[in-house]
């Protein structure tokens, strides 16, 4: 699945997200195209998993979650590896529904390590992500 970035700032998006105002994502630029590694849900809110290459080095991301209303899909095909899991009812603490490769949907620890930015957690998204790259 593709997705290509037509916003990066706080006011094109709905409350859910949980952004404050005035926020602008320097990383994303307007027109760049992203691979999707993972989509999730929180208190209803659909969240796409990205990897973001900036031209300057200090605004390139790790994996990081980001508000759909970002985004428009541009190539709606996801993954024949990608697994779909129900983790619970909905709520702003934890993520209650997700799709992805098989270690992001049934291994919670795995998620929470990548949002802490764990090395042994990076290394298995970066191989996640040359297997759905190529």
């Amino acid at each position: 699945m593709k997705v290509k970035c037509i916003s990066n700032k706080s006011d094109s998006l709905s409350t859910k997200a949980g952004y404050p105002i005035n926020y602008q994502c320097e990383s994303l630029i307007i027109g760049a195209t992203f691979n999707v590694y993972s989509i999730g849900h929180w208190d209803n809110y659909m969240y796409y998993l990205l990897k973001v290459d900036h031209p300057d080095p200090d605004l390139n991301l790790d994996p990081v979650w980001f508000p759909y209303e970002w985004f428009e899909v541009i190539d709606q095909k996801i993954p024949n590896s990608w697994y779909f899991n129900f983790i619970g009812e909905p709520n702003s603490e934890q993520i209650s529904t997700i799709l992805g490769y098989k270690e992001i949907a049934f291994n919670f620890d795995h998620h929470v390590g990548l949002m802490e930015r764990e090395k042994y957690h990076l290394d298995l998204f970066y191989k996640m992500k040359a297997e759905i790259d190529n």
